[in-house]
């Protein structure tokens, strides 16, 4: 009788530690499911018009979390192309990549419309916020739509901007005060952003670390935004 319980212990682990490998290897049924509602709701809100079948082969990353999806879009002419989406196999269940909007890209004019934009955000800034050592943009276009950037230029996607200030002894009101007239001015242009997100750089033991304060456009920014 022992060596018979013994045995169903045993047995009971193993089949334990085999459906622990699954899970490991192929995600949470629960979870790949949420992730494929996510990435349908991403795809119905960016493009409304796409005629597209997500393939219910899913691949999953069990080393950095993510499902991989298999998109087929076919055209107005019907050809079909697939794109790669990977989704977060946590909530909030994030798409990390846009693959079709990569795909449309034009790097150069891109390159070019993205020096012209950090030239700009950086003079503009240091005008009310001289300690802006750095501004950092993705602006990314299609095809050449305007030799130069400037603040009425509408990109596919809103793009993100990123700055860099030396912290020094800076308090934390005062930076929340630096990130306010950033938002300010940045608004006043009526830049199309995302995102901003100023990081603030200091040396520790011959290392360079930031501590962050990020905002939208219409975020109502306070002390708790601030690292």
């Amino acid at each position: 009788m022992k060596k018979k319980i013994i045995y169903s212990l045993i047995a009971l682990a193993l089949i334990a530690a085999i459906l622990f490998a699954y899970m490991q290897m192929s995600g949470n049924t629960t979870d790949k499911e949420k992730a494929k509602e996510s990435l349908e709701d991403f795809l119905e809100q960016t493009y409304p018009d796409m005629d597209y079948e997500i393939k219910r082969k899913v691949g999953y990353g069990w080393t950095d979390g993510t499902y991989s999806f298999k998109v087929e879009n076919k055209d107005t002419i019907g050809v079909e192309t697939t794109y790669t989406f990977y989704v977060s196999a946590l909530e909030p269940y994030e798409v990390y990549s846009d693959t079709i909007h990569e795909s449309k890209i034009d790097k150069n004019a891109s390159e070019k419309l993205n020096a012209d934009a950090e030239r700009h955000i950086l003079t503009l800034l240091q005008k009310k916020v001289p300690q802006v050592d750095s501004v950092v943009t993705n602006v990314e276009v299609y095809n050449k739509v305007a030799e130069e950037w400037t603040p009425q230029l509408k990109t596919p996607k809103p793009i993100l901007i990123m700055l860099e200030i030396e912290k020094g002894d800076l308090t934390k009101e005062q930076r929340l005060q630096q990130s306010q007239e950033i938002q300010k001015q940045l608004n006043r242009e009526s830049i199309d952003y995302y995102l901003a997100e100023v990081g603030y750089s200091s040396v520790i033991d011959g290392e360079e670390t930031f501590e962050y304060v990020s905002f939208t456009p219409e975020q109502k920014l306070t002390i708790k935004d601030v690292d």
